[in-house]
């Protein structure tokens, strides 16, 4: 029933067409405009092609935006400009023209009444024979900027017709031998000029932008306004149903662009209508940016080129930036869609409140809740990407969309619905609530979200929204509600400004829901930003911190040290199950610091059994712990080694150190190596023995292929001194291993860095004995 009803909110307001259109065009006598270049003189209209000639002398190439950069490639535009400080215009003579010409097709774009269309000169260009503009899509340059002015001079010219298009429909104008032509249209709208067949065309444009505050037009249609209405009690009907009704406007906004105010064609009308039926249906309404994301399976053409990507006419990349034009990709209407595969929609930012500016959101939008009178797929997009046949994927065509939205939703749900998009806003009307007193209202708002907290909160977590979501934890004076506005947040997002905040929720909440809640914050740790090494320092200064409130504080900080040695000693185990000994031991020293920083913390909360914990881990007979100990024991100073317990590890790596450094040399003729352990397969068991056998370098091994990788795999992950290559003749191929003197290097240079870390070491340990 559902989508029955948003295909019909669509279709009742494809009714409703504004009064307007995309492009509006028309004419006044040449000489209403007085223009004189310097260098040239007054331009005479019609423009001669001798005249026409000199302004092109004076020109320069045209420049376009992509991105950030400013860039000239007559590939893409190929026209002369000249330079504005050499162009003057007679104002007052112009101004008696331009703004009654303003005002008619402030009218015929649909543009509000009450606002006045003004014009601002951006440039003069002058279009050669042959010369040309891809098509683009003009940004918008300021708040107020709706859309393009481009004033033809009167001149003899064969093509250069000027191409606007919107919504798959496509408007040609061409200049006037005799008359000034205007042709004014949407920023949002793709446009062209073609080349130049003969003759010169000589342009002004101008930015349009919109000035005044609109007055109410045309009501809607009563009985549409109703029907509509209908509509939106029944999308919001079902209890479980959509909570919100994305209706995709027609035409793109830019975020500074995006008002009430300034809305371009039919999407006046639309909104309007829209707008006044979720009045009437007892729902919230607010204008929206919305990002499609569409995935088709498609075709290209036979005749196509060969090339793909994200490319445009003549191969340039589509980009856009707020200072640059955009580019259309590359036959985006040029491949045969079959199949829409999938359609992602995405609420980028809307205008949250009347009188507040645009606000993200970047919430995905679930297919029940999107409808539109134009589907995505009958617009230009702003890119595409096509993936040709690649075996088991491909033949698809991606396309990208940026348009307006109205985004409606029942005022029952209005917390709700904002809560879901903006984490931080609802945090903030909560304390509103709860410091005005209206604690039934706060509690009651709060439950209300806890079906999609933790996905609102992971989208757009901060520090900031962690600290309020503290604040607002412990004002609403409820255990369980309380854990559910703070259970998304992680571990490592902890700081020490949060310490005074986390005490007062133990002294408030106890001790046993402080344990559940640290726990929950640990298994959501990140496993790509939170690694067992990240954020040693921030937790030894939140530690402190937390201590320094003293109790519970104190036992805060403990509960908090102790599920980072869990963490810490879980990665040490996993670094040493790692088969490649370089990685394991940088793996093992670059744990050795956030090891130091737990043991001092807890020296520091005289945490004596964690303390004790720590060091009988590192005191194990396994030596490929030492080089972990070893950066403890740099990263502490020795005089804080006794209430660290650091003094038996110190003793205890001195001990292993002086076994290894007392180790004889290896004999020049001794070439055993030994394999480490794991694999217990007949092949292994031989690659064992032969890498035992003292006397013997080389093994020559028939092994099939599979078995061959397997031999491979060992000696590589393990980086033993052997080389390994086959010899590719008989049945089968015959594995050569060979053991290199690399077997010396390694034990030399292990020699010098046990010699190093014992010399560190020991002189550690006698700075701290008493001296006679």
């Amino acid at each position: 029933m559902t989508v029955d009803v948003r295909d019909q909110i669509g279709v009742l307001l494809s009714a409703a067409a504004g009064r307007g259109s995309f492009s509006a065009a028309k004419t006044s006598p040449a000489d209403d405009l007085g223009l004189e270049v310097r260098g040239v003189g007054p331009v005479e209209l019609p423009v001669s092609e001798e005249q026409a000639r000199q302004l092109c002398a004076l020109g320069r190439s045209a420049r376009y935006g992509k991105g950030n950069q400013t860039l000239v490639d007559p590939t893409v535009r190929n026209t002369w400009e000249i330079p504005m400080s050499r162009v003057k215009i007679d104002k007052r003579r112009w101004a008696k023209t331009l703004a009654p010409v303003l005002e008619r097709l402030r009218a015929d774009l649909g543009l509000p009444d009450g606002c006045t269309l003004e014009a601002e000169l951006h440039s003069m260009l002058v279009y050669a024979p042959g010369q040309f503009f891809v098509r683009h899509q003009d940004s918008e340059k300021s708040d107020d900027m709706v859309g393009s002015l481009v004033v033809t001079l009167p001149s003899s010219f064969t093509g250069g017709a000027l191409e606007v298009e919107h919504r798959g429909e496509t408007t040609s104008f061409r200049g006037s031998k005799k008359k000034l032509s205007f042709v004014a249209f949407y920023s949002d709208c793709r446009h062209q000029i073609k080349p130049v067949k003969s003759g010169y065309r000589v342009v002004l444009t101008y930015d349009l932008v919109l000035r005044g505050v609109s007055v109410a037009g045309q009501s809607p249609d009563a009985e549409l306004v109703e029907e509509l209405a209908r509509c939106l009690e029944m999308h919001f009907a079902e209890p479980l149903g959509p909570s919100r009704l994305v209706y995709l406007l027609d035409h793109e906004y830019t975020q500074r662009g995006l008002s009430w105010s300034r809305l371009k064609g039919d999407d006046v009308a639309r909104v309007s209508a829209l707008g006044m039926a979720a009045e009437r249906a007892r729902c919230e309404a607010v204008l929206a940016l919305v990002d499609v994301h569409e995935t088709w399976s498609a075709m290209e053409p036979e005749d196509q080129h060969s090339w793909r990507g994200r490319y445009g006419y003549g191969g340039w990349e589509n980009d856009e930036d707020e200072d640059g034009d955009s580019f259309d990709s590359a036959g985006s209407d040029e491949y045969e869609l079959d199949e829409l595969i999938e359609s992602t929609v995405t609420l980028d930012s809307w205008l949250g409140r009347p009188d507040g500016g645009v606000e993200e959101v970047g919430l995905i939008i679930g297919e029940d809740e999107v409808c539109a009178s134009t589907p995505s797929g009958d617009l230009v997009p702003r890119a595409s990407e096509y993936e040709g046949y690649m075996g088991n994927w491909g033949n698809t065509l991606d396309r990208w969309y940026h348009r307006g939205a109205l985004v409606v939703w029942p005022t029952r749900l209005d917390f709700a619905v904002r809560a879901e998009a903006s984490p931080s806003w609802a945090l903030d009307a909560l304390v509103g609530r709860l410091r005005g007193g209206d604690l039934a209202t706060a509690r009651a708002d709060a439950a209300m979200v806890a079906p999609f907290w933790g996905q609102s909160v992971a989208r757009v977590v901060t520090t900031s929204l962690f600290t309020k979501a503290m604040r607002t934890a412990r004002l609403l004076g409820e255990p369980a509600t309380a854990a559910m506005l703070l259970k998304p947040f992680r571990l490592e997002q902890l700081v020490p400004s949060h310490a005074k905040a986390l005490s007062a929720l133990a002294a408030d909440y106890g001790e046993e829901w402080t344990r559940g809640l640290i726990a929950s914050w640990s298994t959501r740790r990140s496993p790509f930003a939170a690694d067992p090494m990240a954020g040693a320092a921030s937790l030894q200064r939140l530690c402190v911190g937390l201590a320094a409130c003293g109790d519970p504080g104190t036992s805060v900080a403990l509960i908090l040290l102790r599920d980072r040695w869990g963490w810490l000693r879980t990665g040490i185990e996993d670094a040493l199950r790692l088969s490649s000994p370089s990685r394991r031991a940088a793996s093992l020293a670059e744990l050795g610091r956030p090891v130091a920083a737990l043991v001092e913390g807890a020296a520091l909360l005289q945490a004596a059994e964690l303390v004790g914990q720590v060091a009988q881990f590192l005191c194990q007979d396994d030596g490929e712990l030492c080089g972990c100990a070893i950066e403890v024991l740099r990263a502490v100073p020795p005089s804080q080694w006794r209430v660290t317990s650091l003094d038996v590890v110190a003793v205890h790596c001195r001990g292993w150190l002086e076994k290894r450094v007392a180790r004889p040399l290896r004999s020049p003729d001794d070439w055993s190596v030994t394999l480490p352990r794991g694999c217990s397969c007949q092949d292994c068991g031989a690659l064992s023995g032969f890498l035992a056998d003292p006397a013997r370098r080389v093994f020559e091994w028939p092994l099939a292929k599979d078995r061959r990788r397997h031999v491979h795999s060992r000696i590589d992950s393990a980086e033993l001194p052997v080389s390994h290559q086959t010899r590719r003749k008989g049945s089968p191929y015959t594995l050569v291993l060979t053991k290199t003197a690399a077997l010396f290097e390694q034990e030399e240079r292990a020699r010098e860095r046990h010699q190093a870390d014992l010399a560190l070491v020991s002189g550690r340990i006698a700075s701290r004995s008493p001296r006679r």
